[in-house]
């Protein structure tokens, strides 16, 4: 009875460390394909900064960096033009302010 306990015994051990080597390679190929898609995002990303800095070289070397120094131009007119909502937001704060004048008087 003794052998029969000590091949169990060893047979529950060899079972726990397969489960422990299983677990452990699954968790190295989980880590693996997660960098493998982290590199890929970071190619891309690579891939598309270098598209837009080739693209504004190409910008500046050629006959239309004229017509977005014009676009920058409207842009500037733009941001520098009232805006129709901030005169919105200004009156009810005068009405407001005017209302407890009124009750003063």
């Amino acid at each position: 009875m003794k052998n029969s306990t000590k091949v169990k015994a060893g047979l529950l051990l060899t079972s726990l460390a397969c489960a422990a080597g299983a677990t452990a390679a699954l968790v190295m190929l989980q880590k693996k394909r997660e960098e493998e898609v982290y590199h890929e995002a970071e190619l891309k990303a690579m891939d598309e900064l270098e598209e837009m800095m080739r693209a504004e070289s190409d910008c500046a070397s050629c006959a239309c960096a004229e017509e977005c120094a014009d676009t920058s131009v409207y842009q500037d007119a733009f941001d520098d033009a009232p805006k129709a909502a901030e005169p919105a937001a200004e009156e009810p704060q005068t009405e407001t302010e005017e209302k407890p004048e009124a009750e003063e008087d």
